[in-house]
């Protein structure tokens, strides 16, 4: 299914002519932007992806639509950890502290393995962000210094190109 098909398919679900593989009834909603919790509400999900937030109401339902009822529970949304140099934990010690705060993407800061180790530094660390939980982005560092000491094991930028694949 292209991205066109895709979109097409989550507004007919959002409209209630498609049925929805998921219906997440009777929630309270986290509001991040304006910090409330609103009740009443509910998810449709369609091929993995939200096709509908808003007030509980009855969407169509197939033979397959799975209901569940969040009375009592808060959903909030995945946040986004925006800058994190890990330096000072592995990758499986930080995941477990930011999962029950709600993160579920992060951007990861590469400039350390990349001034100590350079490019193999920098590709051995995206490594262990592949099969994570969580989803992880990471930077592709410049790597330039006012003190040329500091850039010895740092890669050329062509050596860099390919990480930003």
């Amino acid at each position: 299914m292209d991205e066109l098909e895709r979109r097409l398919t989550l507004s007919n679900v959002a409209l209630g002519e498609v049925p929805p593989d998921i219906v997440i009834t009777n929630a309270n909603l986290f509001n991040s932007f304006t910090g409330e919790f609103i009740q009443g509400q509910s998810i449709w999900i369609k091929d993995g992806m939200i096709a509908y937030v808003g007030p509980d109401h009855d969407p169509q339902r197939g033979d397959k639509t799975q209901v569940i009822d969040a009375e009592g529970t808060v959903l909030l949304p995945g946040l986004i950890e925006g800058h994190t140099h890990l330096s000072r934990s592995g990758i499986e010690d930080y995941i477990g502290h930011v999962i029950p705060s709600g993160v579920t993407t992060v951007i990861m800061e590469t400039i350390e393995f990349g001034l100590i180790a350079g490019k193999k530094g920098i590709e051995y660390f995206v490594q262990g962000l592949v099969g994570q939980p969580i989803r992880f982005y990471y930077t592709v560092p410049p790597l330039c210094s006012l003190i040329p000491s500091e850039e010895i094991n740092a890669p050329t930028n062509e050596e860099l190109l390919p990480l930003l694949s």
